[in-house]
């Protein structure tokens, strides 16, 4: 028997024990990667094994296999149905995570929007994320250029705006940051945004953050966050001033 005609005995042998069908995966795809097995015991042995003995490895070794399958199975790209792309998802998440632009179009094909939360959560753990959610997709995937690399979109500033409570965020910000961060943000008209945070003009920050402009509305309140904390630093100062004793007339 050739390694292939050996795989293919062991796969008959495995398919249904690993529930391989319920899964949505066909025996062609497994066969290979139990050529390899049996290449692997082969050179182990000096010895062609026997279909038995590579089912045996396989069974063995069901994480990595199913693993392994769920890697090959990633190389189909839009060709995948739905079932395969679950498997992947599944079994093989830092794929599953590295290839989310791509399993996202395919879970949009299908309707498969219960897919998505443990998508988003695979590309943050191993995808490339950015420092900003798209207000599309969800994903953090929006670039400084306002594009999205996971669904492709091109998001307007107000959309943005929108999704992250802007001017909730930049109130807040104003009222907690340094006095010459806020002022400094006002003369420049713009601040970044990064992982929820805001940031003025000058400080330290990732390359992937996002400029974000200032309208005359938004301008306007950090202007008063600004006042507004003047105003209390002053009267905190006035407050803890020594008050005089009065004079003693008599």
């Amino acid at each position: 028997m050739t390694l292939e005609q050996i795989a293919k005995e062991a796969a008959e042998s495995i398919y249904n024990q690993l529930g391989l069908e319920a899964m949505g995966v066909g025996r062609e795809d497994v066969i290979p990667l139990l050529e390899d097995i049996a290449l692997s015991i082969a050179g182990e042995y000096s010895s062609k094994p026997s279909p038995e003995s590579v089912a045996r490895r396989a069974l063995a070794q069901r994480d990595a296999l199913l693993k392994a399958l769920a890697a090959k199975l990633a190389e189909k790209g839009e060709k995948l149905s739905l079932e395969e792309l679950e498997f992947i998802i599944q079994y093989a998440p830092e794929v599953a995570g590295r290839a989310a632009p791509l399993l996202y179009h395919v879970a949009r094909s299908y309707g498969a929007d219960h897919l998505m939360p443990a998508l988003r959560d695979l590309w943050s753990l191993y995808g490339n994320p950015t420092k900003a959610e798209c207000p599309r997709c969800g994903f953090r995937a929006l670039t400084p250029d306002y594009t999205c690399v996971v669904c492709g979109a091109s998001v307007g500033e107000s959309e943005f705006k929108a999704r992250i409570a802007f001017e909730r965020l930049l109130e807040a910000w104003a009222l907690r940051a340094p006095l010459q961060l806020v002022e400094e943000a006002i003369r420049a008209g713009y601040v970044y945004y990064e992982d929820g945070e805001i940031k003025a003009p000058s400080e330290p920050g990732s390359r992937l953050r996002l400029q974000v402009f200032l309208s005359r509305s938004e301008r306007e309140i950090l202007e008063k966050a600004l006042e507004r904390v003047k105003a209390e630093k002053a009267s905190s100062t006035s407050s803890s001033q020594p008050q005089a004793s009065p004079r003693n007339t008599s």
